[in-house]
């Protein structure tokens, strides 16, 4: 798959697969390509770009399906979760009421979809705050709103953008377990976009490196993070402070 803008290539010929129930890490710099690869899947690319090439999710190829066909597919097959959650949820709604929203759009009935919503936010370990607006909830309750309207409909891929960078250590440690056990649960992929090595060696088995828009290095993460190819790979670990270190 090839993004450009204005005939320049930004993310350029870039090719991998996920299979069903793997974990694999997407990292590099700010700027690299990592979040227009995504949205590229996605087709959210911003206005101005565009997306040659191939994006398939099993025998279904994504690229050029209208958006009446792609809205289908987003939240139902095919899930995000995104750095910030506020820019995701609706000021105006309770959080209960969102989750369920995500379900209805896909056909689930009204009582069925409150139901779901309700386990839903227990298992994020939120089981009395479908009532609240999110301006009520903390950075981490807000992003684990956000975790459940992603797995709401149990979708094949999930991908997740930078979700815990603003959080603090003990928070991001929480999501990262849910985040992992509920894709285990649903044997689904997970595509985890972030800087952090220290996210994707505990995390992730497999690792993608990225920059300028092309993939420089991929492979396992113990092999990866104990005998980097690529210069910019050993850059980035010894940035990072994980050389030499297996996950």
């Amino acid at each position: 798959m090839t993004v450009t803008a204005g005939g320049l290539s930004v993310v350029d010929t870039v090719s991998f697969a996920v299979d069903r129930g793997e974990r694999v890490g997407l990292i590099g710099e700010s700027g690299s390509g990592k979040s227009l690869t995504a949205s590229a899947v996605l087709g959210l690319l911003p206005h101005g770009l565009a997306a040659t090439g191939s994006v398939r999710l099993g025998e279904r190829e994504l690229l050029g399906l209208p958006e009446r066909e792609l809205s289908r597919l987003r939240g139902r097959e095919v899930a995000m979760v995104f750095q910030e959650p506020m820019t995701a949820l609706n000021p105006s709604m309770r959080v209960g009421a969102q989750v369920a929203e995500a379900l209805r759009i896909h056909g689930t009935g009204k009582r069925a979809a409150t139901e779901r919503a309700a386990d839903l936010l227990g298992r994020m370990g939120l089981p009395d705050l479908a009532r609240s607006y999110p301006h009520q909830l903390s950075g981490g309750q807000r992003q684990r709103v956000v975790l459940a309207i992603a797995l709401a409909n149990d979708p094949a891929l999930l991908i997740c953008d930078e979700p815990t960078t603003a959080l603090d250590v003990t928070v991001q440690a929480r999501i990262l377990r849910l985040i992992e056990r509920a894709t285990s649960e649903r044997d689904a992929a997970l595509l985890f976009i972030t800087h952090d090595l220290a996210v994707v060696a505990g995390l992730c088995e497999r690792v993608l490196v990225m920059l300028d828009g092309r993939i420089v290095e991929a492979g396992p993460v113990r092999r990866v993070f104990t005998a980097p190819e690529h210069e910019y790979t050993r850059m980035l670990l010894a940035a990072s402070d994980l050389s030499g270190r297996a996950s």
